[in-house]
């Protein structure tokens, strides 16, 4: 903001401050489907993804029901699943953090700088990706989200 130089009390209150904002928008995340079981009689090398049997983007995304949960299906015994990796993509991601900052000189050397930052302003809501192992409860649902807006303020002191 400018500076008001004829007037030292109005400089000091209102002059001076600086702002910041950091923008961040992110397509939904890829993720896997696992299986809760393994059919396969073989060594535990890891997880086991599931058979695809239908489309898993078909229907409603909702926090509930957010990918078609029918779509897979446990593979036969011996066999693995035919599912592939980073078949299903979550929720978008969009998140405003904003700083507002403002330096105050108090001696030749000595000077402070009062910081407010407001991380998700908007408030957004940003939910991570759904329950991706079939056979659990959770599976195609979304239980849990980032952090809603925070605010810190800070007074930093500078020699």
């Amino acid at each position: 903001m400018p500076g008001f130089s004829q007037h030292h009390f109005a400089h000091t209150l209102l002059g001076g401050w600086q702002i910041g904002a950091l923008s961040i928008l992110q397509s939904g995340q890829t993720f896997t489907v696992f299986d809760s079981v393994n059919n396969t009689n073989a060594f535990p090398a890891g997880t086991v993804r599931p058979n695809l049997i239908g489309d898993p983007n078909s229907g409603p995304q909702t926090l509930t029901h957010w990918f078609n949960t029918v779509a897979f299906q446990s593979a036969a015994l011996y066999t693995f699943g035919n599912s592939p990796r980073s078949v299903l993509r979550g929720p978008a991601w969009k998140n405003v953090d904003l700083t507002l900052s403002k330096n105050f000189k108090l001696t030749e050397r000595w000077s402070t700088e009062f910081r407010g930052e407001f991380f998700n302003v908007l408030n957004h809501a940003n939910f991570d990706i759904p329950g991706h192992t079939l056979g659990n409860a959770d599976f195609g649902v979304i239980s849990s989200a980032e952090p809603a807006r925070t605010v810190q303020v800070a007074l930093r002191i500078v020699f």
